[in-house]
């Protein structure tokens, strides 16, 4: 029998899982009829309220120095304008279970920069499910390029958004 904390991980994985893959249809629906972003305002603002009830005060905060703000204002601009505005535009223009399975290249884009920023090892299963992730990305765009239209921009744009 599996010991609590990997009974209650496990649990917590498919609890995260399970809101992940719904998200994306309900983030869809939500944006019908308004703007990338707004839609994308919409959904930011509901993660700070969660983020702000489930706040801890640190025991020790890091200060912010110079040299630190280039770097962190790419990466606000990337994770929160770049990416919600991106994932925004494309599910209005794409189906959401197209779109939920471009999502998952955000796996393989992260496996990607903790390779290169952070030396993080690669074993062959890793490289595997990467070019498996890969491929299945490929044949989604490749469908959509044959119907052609906003759909295929729209997958492109959740595309980008994984990598934002």
């Amino acid at each position: 029998m599996l010991a609590l904390p990997a009974l209650r991980g496990g649990l917590l994985a498919l609890l995260a899982a399970t809101l992940f893959g719904v998200s994306t249809p309900l983030l869809q629906r939500a944006g019908e009829g308004v703007g990338a972003l707004t839609t994308a305002a919409l959904l930011y603002a509901g993660a700070a309220a969660i983020g702000a009830l489930s706040r801890r005060p640190p025991d020790r905060e890091a200060r912010l120095v110079r040299a630190d703000l280039p770097r962190l204002l790419a990466m606000a601009a990337s994770g929160a304008v770049i990416g919600p505005v991106a994932l925004a535009w494309g599910l209005q223009r794409t189906s959401g279970t197209s779109a939920s399975l471009m999502l998952t290249l955000e796996a393989l884009f992260t496996a990607v920069l903790a390779w290169r920023l952070y030396h993080e090892t690669m074993d062959r299963r890793v490289w595997t499910a990467m070019a498996l992730l890969l491929a299945g990305g490929t044949v989604l765009v490749l469908d959509q390029g044959r119907s052609g239209g906003m759909q295929l921009w729209g997958l492109l744009a959740v595309a980008v958004a994984t990598a934002a």
